[in-house]
């Protein structure tokens, strides 16, 4: 070999070895949709530094609408719901349709822009309802929706399509704020649309009691208590709950039922609404649930150390509610609710709850985060690992639907 020819070698290989050196790594990233009752969601999670950057994609159709039959829904539109939900992953790519001058959403190429490690699609309370109704369905949906996904973002990306247990939804929820609260000394109660989840650190609780789990925070090992109440979310306790019903709450607790009524009180619209089992003040009715004996309805007092958990955090429905819904949707009519059969009922549904747990207006505080980013951080830290018996299905007699 020439002289010429090793000095063109030498500047080859220095070029190389340089581009290796200087070519910028992507950070990872985590896919996560939420597949709630009302709509399924979105979610990047980029991880930078020790945080996670939030990217917050499309919403588009509610995975379980066609397996219950609901909002115009049948199985003929499972396949197109399924290419829908399919094709949030490029609809983020790039800025959302305007909507009041500003993107739906801000677009983030995440083929290009950070590394995929994986998609979870994890739905919530309205495919455990859809679960129950069709297992063979809801499984066709999962296979179906799977293969999709693992489509678009190829054999190298791993893709986990399923429901939620309880524990896990609320868990995610609890985790999604630990950053804000460092101690851990703090609650949630989360209310969706067919599910509320109550989550605290329980450290003194039983491990025998099935909503007790010891997951990984932080590195260290922390002992959670987390249940969900399938059917008391606020748009399906009007349905789940044996109130008497006036199409489709209680007059009491109609749109606009103190209008003209000046006898009307809160009382008598939060009387009607039994949310503890009849002759008991704690133990809260999970109407969808199934008992180990097979039968549907069932109730669950929470641990005498939930009073010592110091700070609450209201996720979800709460912080939507505002101070003035009572007077606006039930001493009046005012205009701006979405729903207006449950607009009345919705405000003295959430008082009550909350009152039911015992959980006052001085340790209490609103905040808008979604679980999703607490499912990315479970992932990252792998917080489900030293789990030795999986959370429990509830909803389902059999066990857990497989995937």
């Amino acid at each position: 070999m020439n002289k010429f020819a090793l000095i063109v070698l030498a500047i080859l290989s220095l070029n190389s070895c340089t581009n290796e050196i200087t070519a910028p790594s992507k950070n990872s990233c985590y896919i996560v949709y939420d597949a709630g009752s009302s709509g399924t969601r979105l979610y990047i999670y980029e991880q930078s530094g020790a945080g996670l950057l939030s990217h917050e994609g499309p919403k588009v159709s509610a995975l379980a609408d066609p397996i219950r039959h609901i909002h115009g829904k049948s199985l003929r539109d499972l396949n197109a719901i399924t290419n829908e939900v399919a094709s949030t992953l490029d609809l983020i790519k790039v800025d959302g349709p305007l909507e009041e001058g500003k993107p739906k959403w801000s677009g983030f190429d995440w083929s290009k822009q950070c590394e995929a490690q994986s998609v979870k699609v994890f739905a919530t309370a309205g495919m455990r309802i859809a679960e129950q109704i069709s297992p063979t369905d809801s499984h066709t949906l999962w296979q179906t929706l799977t293969t999709k996904i693992a489509a678009k973002v190829g054999p190298k990306v791993s893709v986990e399509a399923k429901t939620l247990s309880g524990f896990e939804e609320g868990l995610f929820a609890w985790l999604s704020v630990k950053d804000q609260y460092p101690t851990g000394h703090y609650g949630i109660v989360e209310m969706g649309g067919a599910s509320s989840q109550i989550t605290f650190p329980c450290p003194h609780c039983s491990p025998e009691n099935d909503a007790v789990k010891t997951v990984t925070v932080n590195g260290k090992p922390i002992q959670i208590y987390s249940y969900s109440y399938l059917g008391l979310g606020q748009n399906e306790a009007p349905r789940s709950l044996p109130i008497p019903f006036v199409d489709p709450v209680p007059k009491n607790c109609a749109y606009g039922a103190g209008a003209n009524n000046p006898d009307w009180t809160i009382a008598s619209c939060a009387d009607q609404i039994p949310i503890t089992a009849e002759g008991s003040k704690t133990d809260i009715k999970a109407p969808y649930h199934y008992s180990k004996a097979g039968t549907k309805g069932t109730t669950n007092a929470l641990p005498a150390t939930q009073k010592n958990i110091p700070n609450w955090l209201l996720m979800g429905a709460f912080n939507y509610a505002k101070e003035t819904d009572i007077d606006d949707f039930c001493v009046n009519k005012h205009d701006g609710y979405y729903n207006a059969d449950i607009a009345c009922f919705r405000p003295i549904y959430l008082e009550k709850y909350l009152k039911i747990l015992d959980i006052q207006a001085n340790q209490s505080s609103k905040v808008d985060v979604s679980w999703t980013q607490g499912a990315a951080i479970c992932e990252v830290e792998n917080c489900l690992a030293n789990i030795t018996t999986p959370p429990v299905c509830r909803w389902m007699k059999s066990g857990c639907l497989a995937h």
